[in-house]
């Protein structure tokens, strides 16, 4: 019953994402499908412990259908469009030898993840004392905000900054979902979702970029270290970095072609981001400001802000229902202006150590630097990435803005910069590697290896 359950989160998120837009390439359907699919779910689940629906096994089942439903229902009008982009392009003129060996290599990657990640149990610290058990608590008693745990002297810090209370319930509803349908590990929703974003990542470069660049991306990001480790753990971080960054690079992406399905579906996939984690509002607000830039130029409707805006509603909605039903915590934002000049050189120090620690990130941020500098001319005279390489700068600031404006009273802000910024630095590896490898000289450099050194087949 579980697989046919999550089979349907997937169709209720293609049919969604193809009533955006059916021009979007089946690989970009395919890999956004299931984040879109079980955010909807996650959504409506929180909706419905709120008006005091158990979250059973034939609850969950009947949401997942309304999601299906819906996106079929709204497709009728457009079921023309619609088949003739299920038709698949049998158009291999671009094969090369080196995308298939990138091919290779990549799903020899996975492949061991996703074993990793389905043999080991939960282990991680984070995933047991919050997100797993909460999940599996949760599918036992039916419901989410009456759970026991949250009552009593069981968490005698419940209510204080930083309590597991205080992030947002996509991941831990998620956990549920599985665990009600009888899954023995809630490992298979990470497992799932970052194969999901392998493949839709891939199909959003191939938007910008040829093929064999594209496939070096992400193979590039798989590779990222330390990403790669976590992403077979029970925790947020990955699956956010997921959301976060492709949904600002499709923002991204429609700053230079300017194609409303892009917009529209770069916020629905910033809105899952923050709907796994409160700091997930960067994104939206960077993305904000690109749309802002657009309407000023006058290239954009001014309705377009719309979009970044809608990305606030899964946060809105669940301080909403947190507050109704107890379940917040002591606010640990900073909201006057001050200065500590301490706390800000120590920030700045520990922005500096994560960047240039390669043991962490590989060689993300060099290759950022060196891309740069050999795409300098094409940068200044025909602005060629200026919005990618603008999101990703002022994203990474933005969030060390945010960093120096929290009251660490859980924690010392050296640990928070040694784990925890570390971990939300995943965010800006695909917008890293999606920015390197569609730079117009290294898309010229692979054409050049592809096409001089005979690598593409006849």
């Amino acid at each position: 019953m579980m697989h046919i359950a999550l089979l349907l989160l997937f169709v209720g998120g293609f049919l969604l994402i193809t009533r955006i837009s059916p021009r979007f390439s089946l690989t970009e359907r395919i890999g956004f499908a299931f984040p879109v699919g079980l955010g909807a779910v996650t959504f409506l689940m929180m909706l419905q412990d709120w008006m005091g629906i158990g979250l059973t096994r034939q609850s969950c089942l009947v949401l997942t259908l309304l999601v299906a439903v819906m996106g079929a229902a709204l497709l009728v009008p457009r079921r023309r469009e619609v088949l003739e982009g299920l038709t698949p392009r049998m158009d291999f003129s671009w094969f090369n030898l080196l995308w298939l060996l990138l091919l290779v290599v990549l799903v020899y990657v996975e492949y061991g993840n996703w074993l990793k990640c389905m043999y080991f149990p939960v282990y991680d610290r984070d995933s047991m004392a919050g997100f797993d058990t909460i999940g599996y608590i949760a599918a036992q008693e039916h419901t989410y905000r009456g759970m026991s745990i949250f009552g009593g002297d069981y968490m005698p810090k419940l209510h204080q900054a930083g309590s597991c209370i205080s992030y947002l319930p996509m991941l831990q509803l998620a956990y549920a979902y599985v665990y009600a349908f009888g899954a023995d590990t809630s490992k298979v929703i990470p497992g799932l979702f970052y194969l999901s974003f392998i493949v839709g990542f891939y199909g959003l470069c191939c938007r910008a970029t040829n093929r064999t660049a594209a496939m070096l991306a992400t193979l590039a990001t798989v590779f990222t270290p330390e990403m790669l480790s976590f992403s077979s753990l029970s925790i947020t971080n990955v699956v956010q970095a997921a959301m976060a960054s492709t949904g600002l690079l499709y923002v991204a992406l429609w700053f230079q072609k300017g194609e409303r399905r892009d917009l529209i579906l770069g916020a629905v996939l910033i809105a899952v981001n923050n709907w796994l984690r409160a700091e997930g509002i960067i994104f939206g607000g960077v993305a904000g400001l690109l749309v802002l830039v657009q309407c000023c130029r006058r290239k954009a409707s001014w309705w377009a802000l719309a979009a970044p805006v809608a990305t606030l509603l899964p946060t809105v909605v669940f301080s909403a229902y947190a507050a109704a039903n107890q379940l917040t915590s002591e606010s640990a934002v900073i909201a006057r202006l001050y200065w500590d000049g301490e706390k800000a050189a120590q920030i700045w120090g520990g922005a500096w150590s994560l960047l240039r620690n390669m043991q962490y990130y590989g060689w993300t941020w060099l290759a950022v630097l060196l891309a740069f500098a050999a795409n300098i001319y094409y940068t200044v005279r025909r602005r060629d990435n200026v919005s990618v390489l603008a999101a990703l700068v002022l994203s990474i600031a933005l969030y060390y803005v945010v960093l120096y404006h929290v009251d660490y009273k859980w924690d010392s802000i050296g640990n928070v910069l040694a784990y925890s910024a570390k971990r939300y630095m995943f965010c800006y590896v695909p917008i890293a590697w999606y920015y390197v490898c569609t730079c117009r000289i290294v898309q010229r450099g692979m054409g050049w290896i592809e096409d001089t050194c005979g690598l593409r087949t006849k």
